[in-house]
């Protein structure tokens, strides 16, 4: 059994999700045609400046989460697409070496 087996549930929750954001956010925003993936990544970035003001605020990971489905949508990538990508990153990221965070900075992999 892969991982992405045990996705199946996971993927059909988030496609549900989706389904609904989508319904909403053309109704609302402005259909796919009418209004690409920018104006959600734009909002994105500001809704996670508000998370780190209040980083245990579950509404504005909510928020977050919202936003990048919509984005992604925009930009044609299905929920589960999204999901096996991040699963495939997350692969690459873990070949990377990174540095120890003394702060709560970023720590950004080390380039060769």
């Amino acid at each position: 059994m892969s991982i992405f087996d045990s996705m199946v549930e996971c993927g059909d929750v988030l496609s549900d999700l989706a389904r609904e954001l989508s319904e909403w956010s053309q109704a609302t925003f402005g259909s796919d045609s009418e209004r690409g993936p920018i104006g959600p990544l734009k909002h994105l970035e500001a809704e996670a400046k508000e998370a780190q003001e209040n980083p245990t605020d579950i509404t504005e990971y909510a928020d977050i989460l919202i936003l990048l489905i919509d984005a992604a949508r925009r930009a044609k990538i299905k929920p589960l697409e999204l999901i096996k990508a991040a699963y495939a990153k997350l692969q690459v990221c873990k070949t990377r070496t990174y540095p120890k965070p003394l702060t709560d900075e970023p720590s950004y992999h080390v380039k060769s």
